[in-house]
């Protein structure tokens, strides 16, 4: 019977769990290996990493928040780059990694406490993604929760709500939908402050633009 295949989440906040039919993780060597091919990726596809645990020797997980890029485009990139390393003969993942929804910053704190273990381990730690920084002292930093602060996450909105934001964004810089749609610098630049302060997937930004989401991804690298 053919694999169905993966139903893309509204929400881009997800919990990622993947285990392992063998030792995924012999040593600190192979950690280290896993945390930079994170960091890669991140720079690869723009998204954020909340926490992150490779204590476990089969099993690894994660909390990201994609961003609208597409998680089983980033997992595979992960999961295909370690496997590389391992030089791994035969399946070295067990199954398609398992994806949970977070709606809230309720939900992500809870999330992030059932991974996060009483240990100062590097292996097991929240950690940001900034783009400008490339070395790895600067790409992760590891925090207590007393001291984390998340601004608001919002992954829900309506395609009526999110055309209210557009109205009052337009009326803002004192155009109309027309002047938008043929000034494309200004439309790229709404489309750019839309996603920074809305977090709005791409297919919603597509809809109240009027263009293809590859051609939103585009524009917002």
């Amino acid at each position: 019977m053919a694999r169905k295949a993966r139903q893309l989440d509204s929400g881009s906040l997800l919990s990622i769990t993947q285990r392992s039919k063998f030792g995924l993780f012999r040593d600190n060597d192979d950690r280290e290996a896993m945390l930079k091919i994170l960091q890669n990726t991140q720079d690869k596809f723009g998204y954020e990493c909340y926490a992150y645990c490779l204590l476990d020797d089969q099993i690894f997980r994660l909390i990201l928040d994609t961003k609208g890029r597409n998680i089983s485009t980033i997992m595979s990139s992960i999961l295909v780059a370690y496997t590389t390393y391992r030089k791994a003969e035969g399946k070295l993942f067990s199954g398609r990694f398992i994806s949970k929804t977070l709606h809230s910053e309720q939900e992500l704190q809870m999330e992030i406490n059932t991974i996060h273990k009483e240990t100062n381990s590097q292996y097991n730690s929240y950690c940001f993604h900034c783009q400008e920084a490339r070395k790895p002292e600067q790409f992760k930093v590891s925090l207590n929760a007393s001291v984390i602060t998340f601004g608001d996450i919002d992954t829900t909105l309506s395609l009526k709500e999110a055309q209210t934001k557009l109205e009052d964004w337009m009326n803002q810089k004192g155009c109309d939908r027309s002047k938008l749609m043929k000034d494309k610098a200004l439309r790229n630049q709404c489309i750019a402050e839309f996603r920074k302060t809305t977090n709005c997937s791409l297919k919603t930004i597509g809809l109240l633009f009027d263009i293809s989401e590859s051609s939103i991804s585009k524009i917002l690298k």
